[in-house]
């Protein structure tokens, strides 16, 4: 009487291994290892003040109403409340 093996087909192989990523994912989400990466992500955040560096001023005044001899930026920044202006000064 002849035997003959079974073996794994590689389909099945292929599902188990993007199975075990998920799992490896949803393991570090849960667990709060994501937060490494959330902290990242709002320490690129666009403010005033680093707004006004990148265009060669000293500092970005955030203030209401409008700006009298700095340049005026314009966007939405973060830490900024309705009806505030970022104001660069040299």
């Amino acid at each position: 009487m002849l035997k003959k093996s079974q073996s794994i087909s590689i389909n099945t192989i292929i599902i188990a291994a993007i199975a075990l990523a998920v799992l490896v994912v949803l393991f570090i989400v849960f667990t709060g290892r994501f937060k490494i990466f959330s902290e990242g992500v709002k320490d690129t955040s666009l403010t005033c003040d680093k707004s006004c560096k990148a265009v060669g001023y000293s500092r970005g005044d955030p203030r209401f109403g409008s700006c009298s001899t700095s340049e005026f930026q314009t966007g939405k920044f973060e830490g900024m409340s309705e009806g505030q202006v970022c104001c660069c000064v040299s």
